[in-house]
């Protein structure tokens, strides 16, 4: 039992950084849409063109940028990158329930298939019904496809490349790279939305172990 609930407690902690996690995104995309991030960066960019360079600026001329507008972070970009960290970070902690995992006798029990199943599938019975349940274990299947090839594995088939010759005398991109983004891949909404929920039907699960050892 100790060893069970050892498991289950790292999923609780996986689960409270994802529900953290989400609740940061939302704040992020709230100040997104205050216009700020896009405001800054068009007023870099025409900084950058009154400067006649493609590079970023740096130096005395980010300083005196940041002096008369303010600071460049967070600018569009920025907040790309961010937001794709935190789901990128979300997929990575949400798949430690599935991943196998080392344990440890008397306190943390291994995670391989036959421990985690049948508990998740009753944690899930619990949480969802219907249409929703089906939704959320689609949701399980994309998390741990794109966990494997792409947000922790850079496996070849998740990514396009294409290869190509540098002529001489000459500078330029003689290869490229192209990949699907965790933005696009997941619908936020219904995440945000669901987590919460089995994160406490997880909390539910672990209290009815807990009572059963007499630990509570």
């Amino acid at each position: 039992m100790k060893e069970t609930l050892g498991r289950l407690y790292l999923w609780q902690i996986a689960l409270n950084r994802i529900v953290d996690l989400l609740a940061l995104r939302q704040r992020v995309d709230r100040f997104c849409s205050t216009g700020r991030s896009r405001h800054i960066t068009e007023l870099y960019d025409n900084e950058r063109r009154r400067l006649k360079t493609g590079l970023r600026l740096d130096g005395e001329a980010l300083n005196s940028f940041e002096e008369e507008h303010g600071s460049l972070f967070p600018d569009i970009h920025d907040i790309q990158l961010i937001d794709e960290l935190i789901t990128e970070e979300i997929i990575i902690k949400f798949c430690t329930i599935f991943n196998d995992g080392y344990g440890k006798a008397g306190v943390v029990a291994a995670n391989k298939k036959p421990f985690w199943e049948p508990i998740l599938d009753e944690i899930i019975l619990e949480a969802f019904s219907g249409d929703i349940k089906v939704k959320f274990n689609k949701f399980i299947e994309d998390a741990r496809a794109y966990r494997n090839k792409h947000g922790a594995h850079f496996d070849q088939d998740s990514f396009i490349m294409t290869h190509g010759n540098k002529k001489l005398d000459e500078d330029g991109v003689i290869y490229s790279v192209g990949w699907s983004s965790a933005l696009l891949t997941f619908n936020w909404g219904f995440v945000s939305d669901t987590i919460p929920v089995f994160n406490a039907s997880l909390d539910g699960y672990i209290k009815k172990l807990q009572k059963e050892a007499g630990i509570i």
